[in-house]
């Protein structure tokens, strides 16, 4: 009897906490719309600060822009909140940057993060260069006039975005001071981006590439893709760049980000006394 009482009153005041209670949202976060200055084009931009924004008026953060909003804002928000509020890596202001308005966000998606046009895909390839001028003109100048950032940023891309992100660090390396690229598919258009030449960085840069082991089997060999571009940053992007390539035990595509984002950002923010 002393169960069934504890079960029905489990349920009783699990519906009454249901009923009252607020809706989950990330807290100390905005969304704009914002637009880009050479086209039609708009993009929801979702800016977090950190704990101490508000009460520390005078002080400066790093900024981490993420791409792919919808996936990784939730994911990097989660993985980052016990760390910034532990001490163990600094605070950053995230900016996770979404889909186009108007547009489907895996066409989005495959439109802005593909370097290169390949007429094989149904859908349209080939807008990064475009996209990393939204990035460039838009979005960084729009974050550094309305918060007090320092000269430290990220960017952070996974998968097509881990793509972008590592044709970012070739064309416009000084863009960002680190780069945080996730399972890339290096393999787009028969790893064209293994060709590409590079703008060798002139300042201090980290670029952390994290893949899970099993994506090697997953039907395009990305561990041995990863490998391939770890080994070309380290020869062409200059003495300046530092190279991390983790290789996660037991992840596959599906299932790498959340490791990534992790070890990413406490290998670039981690406080020296931690």
């Amino acid at each position: 009897m002393p169960y069934i009482l504890l079960f029905l009153a489990i349920s009783v005041f699990g519906i009454s906490f249901s009923c009252d209670a607020e809706p989950f949202t990330l807290p100390r976060t905005d969304t704009v719309l914002l637009k880009d200055k050479h086209s039609d084009n708009e993009y929801p931009i979702t800016i977090k600060l950190p704990p101490s924004y508000q009460k520390q008026s005078h002080k400066r953060y790093p900024v981490v822009y993420l791409l792919d909003a919808n996936y990784s804002l939730p994911i990097a928000s989660g993985a980052s909140r016990f760390m910034m509020n532990s001490g163990s890596i600094e605070e950053v202001i995230i900016v996770a940057i979404g889909y186009q308005k108007g547009m489907s966000g895996l066409n989005s998606r495959i439109y802005d993060y593909t370097p290169f046009e390949d007429k094989n895909w149904q859908r349209q390839t080939g807008g990064a260069r475009n996209y990393l001028n939204y990035l460039k003109q838009s979005v960084l100048p729009y974050i550094d006039a309305q918060y007090r950032t320092s000269q430290k940023n990220t960017l952070v891309g996974n998968s097509l975005g881990g793509l972008f992100a590592a044709y970012t660090l070739f064309t416009e390396p000084t863009l960002f001071s680190s780069y945080v690229i996730g399972s890339p598919s290096v393999w787009f258009k028969q790893h064209d981006l293994l060709a590409l030449p590079v703008v060798p960085t002139s300042k201090t840069t980290k670029v952390y590439i994290g893949i899970g082991e099993l994506e090697e089997s997953e039907g395009e060999q990305m561990v041995s893709g990863a490998r391939q571009l770890a080994a070309k940053i380290n020869k062409q992007s200059g003495a300046l760049v530092t190279t991390n390539l983790f290789v996660i035990p037991q992840a596959r595509h599906a299932t790498a980000f959340p490791t990534t984002i992790t070890q990413a950002l406490d290998w670039i923010y981690q406080v020296n006394d931690n």
